[in-house]
């Protein structure tokens, strides 16, 4: 299928989407069965419990044992006489996977050599239950796609290249349509960030990393034989930041390393913080600590800066307006995460280009289910 019948089926299913109307789901006067009982099954459970008239025959789980997992319900293989009992009820089979590592299509597919007929992705139970679960990343519902129509159809024609915006429509449909065959093969996470079906970044490398981590990053540039000048690594969470200290220490003198025990965002101030989460430590009202977060324009002014690099949970598009004067003037390679809130997949594109600074936009997609996509952003 070529990038303009991917078009007009993006439009059709935002169409769809948009003008869902409120209907019973599946699960109605059906019995359940949730497969994966990980935190987002046992996420789903709750919810789902919280439903009038609701039957939850137990969890699907490669770990299954029979051990409880929530509310007296218990984990089973797909291989268990539970599991085959439970075929014969015929329930509905919501898919409680929700990660970038396990592929949705494979685990429908699973299911269905299995004997289950009715199987939910986590997207279409998503409509339903989106109050009790609350923010899932690039899960959304119709109003967050309302008035995105002439945006998206401005996104597409933004993309230097055809497997860009191919990957732009492809998630579209992946995300609205329910269209697991639309998920597109990642490229391998050891890629990102120096993706070679991409130009390389200029060098030596002067880089300000948000959401530094553990310094995977410029620890993979480095293994790709990127050579850098000066790194400024901004990382809040406190464990994380200890392990960022052990990474660099590793890199040779001359590279000039500051680390910075804070977040990003578009002015320098203090907000809440939920720390201990590994990657998934984030910027959050219901947060219990306070970090402080700074703008780069104001930390790093007048510093030459030829990459930024965000991946900071949802904080990408504050920490760009954070950084407009940085960009402005010595126009760096960035490299900005996704997939974090649905609408980021073409607010921070649009962004970009109203910059004007003549910028070439790529997208790149290095886990399953469209999580780890990225915008790469390379001056012209």
């Amino acid at each position: 299928m070529n990038n303009d019948d991917l078009r007009r089926r993006a439009q059709e299913a935002l169409t769809r989407f948009v003008n869902r109307q409120p209907e019973a789901p599946a699960w109605e006067d059906r019995k359940i069965v949730i497969y994966g009982a990980g935190g987002f099954g046992r996420d789903l459970a709750k919810a789902l419990l919280l439903q009038p008239k609701i039957t939850i025959l137990g969890f699907l789980d490669q770990k299954g044992s029979g051990q409880t997992v929530w509310d007296d319900l218990r984990a089973h293989t797909l291989e268990s006489s539970a599991a085959k009992s439970w075929v014969a009820e015929k329930p509905v089979v919501v898919i409680g996977v929700y990660n970038s590592s396990a592929c949705l299509r494979e685990i429908r597919s699973l299911l269905t050599q299995f004997g289950f007929s009715s199987i939910m992705t986590p997207m279409e139970a998503y409509l339903h239950l989106s109050k009790e679960l609350g923010w899932r990343f690039w899960m959304g519902t119709s109003q967050d796609y309302f008035a995105a129509a002439g945006l998206i159809e401005q996104t597409c024609a933004l993309w230097a290249d055809e497997a860009s915006e191919r990957l732009f429509l492809e998630t579209l449909l992946f995300r609205l349509g329910f269209d697991l065959e639309k998920a597109t093969s990642p490229t391998s996470a050891a890629l990102q960030y120096a993706d070679p079906t991409l130009p390389r970044w200029q060098e030596p490398v002067r880089l300000a990393d948000g959401g530094a981590y553990t310094g995977d990053t410029f620890q993979r540039l480095l293994d790709y034989g990127y050579h850098f000048a000066t790194i400024h690594a901004f990382e809040p969470d406190a464990e994380n930041f200890k392990k960022l200290g052990i990474t660099v220490s590793a890199f040779a003198p001359e590279t000039q390393i500051s680390l910075w025990p804070c977040g990003l965002w578009s002015s320098t101030c203090r907000l809440n913080f939920s720390e201990g989460d590994g990657t998934s430590s984030k910027l959050s009202a219901s947060g219990l600590s306070l970090v402080p977060v700074v703008a780069l324009d104001d930390i790093l002014h007048g510093q030459p800066i030829n990459l930024i690099k965000l991946d900071i949970e949802g904080a990408e598009p504050e920490a760009l307006r954070g950084a407009r004067r940085l960009i402005e003037k010595y126009r760096p390679g960035l490299a900005v995460c996704l997939y974090h809130h649905p609408h980021h997949l073409w607010a921070i594109p649009l962004w970009i280009k109203e910059l004007n600074l003549n910028y070439h936009l790529y997208c790149r997609t290095h886990a399953q289910n469209t999580f780890e996509t990225v915008l790469y952003a390379i001056p012209n």
